[in-house]
């Protein structure tokens, strides 16, 4: 993304959606970029609504698709954009419509909400923000506070994976006058802190070796900087801890207004089951995020 030309909010139109939408126009607008408003109406319950309101599935999405288009007019003019505006309804999966949505226009950004997570389908597979980010090609931000102006100071989490050096790249190029942090999340493995508790090694050597990873990860940090801005640029900052748990405390304590990230996109079974840092990230952190994907 080394330029902002398309930016696409996915809106589900509910409360919630103002924070999404507000957010969307500030980079639009900031960036002089088309913006593209989407609302997905998932089809599944409209066959036994349609009969419950004796009308045809036809009528019905009509219907719909006319009340969300006069929702989403009266959202933008709120927010003073309509110009430069492409408002858009279909019908499907969500995730699967953003996805496409985002291809078809050449979005360099999807701006969406964070999600409930409340039903047991979003539990197993996430919810729709999890699933963009899995399938997306653009960056997708998550965008979970009011919009009150451009963002001022922002983190990005450093791993030294490629994914790490994308997410830097695109929350400058998002948010170019932000006060930039690089931040790493530093912890012995489970495994490994198990099989050295049962060798006998006592706290003191537990906190010596912690203590020689933070180190090593300072290291890393700089020389991430040295070859990526020849040294210059972000503060450095080393987290204790588990990255995910360390990640949401860190956006919770500090004063950041945006955290960018890397998403290893493993697909929905390895994540239901194992979890990941983006995850955790996105359904926990007290900021907005900015999750970069493998795929561009």
């Amino acid at each position: 993304m080394e330029k902002v030309n398309t930016v696409l909010v996915a809106l589900d139109l509910e409360a919630g959606s103002d924070a999404v939408l507000a957010r969307a126009v500030q980079l639009a607008a900031a960036h002089g970029a088309r913006l593209v408003a989407l609302h997905v109406i998932e089809e599944e319950p409209l066959p036994s609504t349609a009969a419950h309101m004796k009308l045809t599935q036809s009528e019905l999405r009509a219907q719909l698709e006319r009340q969300a288009i006069a929702a989403m007019e009266a959202k933008l003019l709120e927010n003073g954009r309509m110009a430069r505006t492409e408002l858009r309804v279909a019908f499907g999966s969500p995730h699967e419509v953003i996805t496409h949505t985002a291809h078809e226009r050449h979005a360099d950004v999807v701006v969406i909400g964070p999600g409930k997570g409340q039903s047991l389908k979003d539990r197993i597979l996430g919810s729709t923000a999890d699933r963009v980010v899995r399938t997306s090609t653009a960056p997708v931000l998550v965008a979970r506070k009011p919009s009150a102006g451009p963002y001022r100071r922002m983190a990005v989490a450093i791993d030294g994976s490629p994914l790490s050096e994308r997410a830097l790249a695109q929350a400058r190029t998002l948010a170019p006058d932000a006060a930039v942090q690089m931040v790493q999340a530093v912890d012995i493995p489970l495994p490994f802190r198990q099989a050295l508790l049962r060798a006998g090694t006592s706290q003191a050597e537990m906190n010596r070796y912690r203590a020689m990873l933070a180190d090593k990860a300072r290291e890393d940090l700089s020389a991430f900087k040295r070859h990526i801005l020849g040294g210059k640029g972000p503060a450095v900052r080393i987290l204790d801890g588990d990255p995910g748990p360390a990640l949401v405390r860190f956006s919770k304590g500090s004063r950041i207004d945006l955290l960018a990230l890397g998403s290893q996109g493993r697909g929905a079974a390895m994540q239901a089951l194992l979890g990941s840092v983006a995850r955790r990230v996105l359904g926990e952190a007290a900021c907005d995020v900015l999750v970069a994907t493998r795929r561009q």
